[in-house]
Formats: structure tokens, sequence, C-alpha cells
């Protein structure tokens, strides 16, 4: 049985005996699986601490299960049920974490719901896995400008134009559109925008 541990205890040191103790135990309990099969679940548990494997994946989740969800959190977005959204794409982007979009879209969810922070870090996220993504560059550089970090916030507008040569992308118009505000004001003077370090 399992006892309630007390409280204010050290945690418990595994002693070489239990360890032998374990790996004995589980010798027994895999003596009739065929090693190939061992050797394949060892080979996928490998790669999924090095990255190349994601949650879907070891739980066999299939693409479209993730679409679904996506979209069905994509709607709750759209319809202002931004808790929803929230929990559909937080389970995504667990699930898939090298998903450019899952991490976009909750900076965008998040970014709705006033928390500026916590957006910052998934459009950062976002940007690491596809850095041409115009959306979460334009968004990640308003909250900058939001903030009054013109550097950080003219830095990502500046992608963005440049990422949008021809001025055909609506986010790259709305770079602009910031930029040049960024730009005029600072010509100005007005103090409406200014320098945080």
């Amino acid at each position: 049985p399992i006892m309630a541990k007390e409280k204010n205890t050290a945690p418990s040191v595994v002693t070489k005996e239990q360890m032998e103790e374990f790996f004995n135990s589980l010798s027994e309990r895999l003596k009739d699986v065929p090693k190939e099969e061992i050797e394949r679940e060892a080979m996928r548990f490998k790669e999924f601490v090095e990255g190349e494997l994601n949650w879907a994946d070891i739980l066999n989740v299939k693409p479209e299960s993730l679409e679904m969800a996506a979209e069905i959190g994509y709607l709750h977005f759209k319809n202002g049920r931004y808790e929803d959204a929230e929990k559909c794409f937080k389970a995504l982007t667990v699930l898939d974490f090298k998903n450019p979009y899952y991490h976009g879209m909750m900076g965008a969810i998040l970014q709705r719901q006033k928390r500026d922070a916590e957006a910052t870090v998934e459009y950062t996220q976002a940007i690491q896995l596809k850095p041409d993504d115009l959306v979460s560059l334009t968004n990640r550089g308003e909250i900058f400008m939001k903030h009054g970090w013109m550097k950080q916030a003219k830095g990502d507008f500046d992608k963005v134009i440049s990422l949008d040569s021809k001025g055909t992308d609506r986010w790259g118009k709305r770079a602009r559109v910031l930029r040049d505000q960024i730009s005029k004001e600072e010509k100005e003077g007005t103090g409406a925008v200014k320098e945080k370090k």
C-alpha cells in the first residue's frame, strides 16, 4: 500500500539494491516482448528525448485529430471565446511543440486577453520555429510598441516589411503603418512614442 508522506520530509534516496530490484522486475515483465519491439520503442523514446518526436507521435494522435482541434480552437477564437480557444491551443502546443501555427495562435489568444508577456513568449516561439511568420512578427512588434520598446518593435516591423517586399500581404501592410507611425512620432518629437530601456 502507498503511504502518505509526512510533511517536511526529505526525498528518499534510491539505493543500489532498489535499482537492481527495479531492473530485475522490468526484465521479468519484458521477457516475452520481442527484442525488435523493445529496440524500436527504445529508439522512439530516444527520438522523443532529442526532440525529434512529440507527444502526438508518442500517443499516436492522428494529424486529422490535431487539425480538428485547431479548427475548433480557431472558431472559439473568432467568436471571442478566448478561454476555450486557449484550452485547445494550449493542448496543441504540448502535443506538437514544434508547430509554429499553434504557438502563434496561443500568442494571439493571450494578446486578446491582455496577457502581453505570455503572448510575447508564444510569438517568439513561433518565430523561432518559422522566422518568416509575418503574423507573429507583426503582433509581437505591436506589443513591443505598446510597451515602449521601440527598438524591438522597429526590428520586427522592418523584418516583416523586408519579407513582404511587394507590399501585398495584409500583415506586411499593418507593419508598414505601425512602422510609419513610429517614424512620424520620432520625427515630430510628440512624445507619444518613447523608447524604454
